[in-house]
């Protein structure tokens, strides 16, 4: 596990709920100062802090053990959809804000008609609800991937243990060549031993019977 990139993932998410809300809050403005402020604040948040973090989260994924790094690399994926869809957001008040200014007029949100700020409150509530299935969608995916991991985990720990089964074989095989080896060995000896044996005793035989001849011719 990476410290660090969790640190990142962390700043990421408290500065994307900073610019959500900024860019939430732009919907409900009237004062066209106000509006503009909080778009450069948004603004400033994408371009600078978010997208900061997300090229330092995937710096910090090359530090991360190849097998570990799914997981991260499906975050990345994740923070990248984010923060393009803010900048799409973004984008769309921007483009709304400069065609206010240049037709004019009165009514909601900054020369929005009744209408089109009706109809940008219900686009905020789309929007919300797209966030929210979103961010189910990442749990979930988050939660596969986690279980990605612990399956590979496992199997990791199994390839591991059969490799070490396997060499205790191997070695335990290589012990009973040895075992065999020092069984005949000792056979060998054994029946060197009762060869030697044998020859020790014939040789005594011949010995006493010569002594016994010698005594027998020299008394005789």
């Amino acid at each position: 596990m990476s410290d660090l990139f969790d640190s990142y993932e962390s700043d990421f998410k408290i500065s994307y709920t900073e610019a959500q809300q900024k860019l939430n809050q732009i919907y409900g403005l009237n004062d066209e100062n106000q509006r503009i402020g909080l778009m450069k604040q948004v603004e400033q948040l994408l371009d600078d802090e978010l997208h900061d973090l997300i090229d330092s989260m995937s710096l910090e994924i090359q530090q991360i053990a190849t097998h570990q790094r799914s997981t991260y690399n499906a975050k990345v994926r994740t923070f990248k959809q984010d923060l393009d869809r803010l900048k799409s957001d973004l984008k769309l008040l921007q483009d709304d804000n400069d065609r206010a200014q240049l037709f004019g007029g009165s009514g909601a949100a900054g020369g929005l008609t009744e209408d089109g700020y009706n109809q940008r409150q219900q686009l905020l509530k789309a929007n919300a609800s797209l966030d929210r299935s979103t961010q189910r969608l990442q749990d979930a995916t988050r939660t596969a991937m986690e279980t990605e991991d612990v399956g590979t985990s496992i199997l990791d720990n199994l390839r591991t243990q059969r490799e070490q089964i396997v060499n205790a074989r191997d070695t335990l095989h290589e012990a009973d060549t040895y075992v065999d080896r020092s069984l005949n060995t000792i056979k060998t000896m054994t029946r060197r031993l009762a060869t030697n044996k044998m020859i020790t005793y014939s040789i005594i035989a011949v010995l006493i019977l010569l002594i016994f001849l010698v005594l027998y011719s020299k008394f005789s």
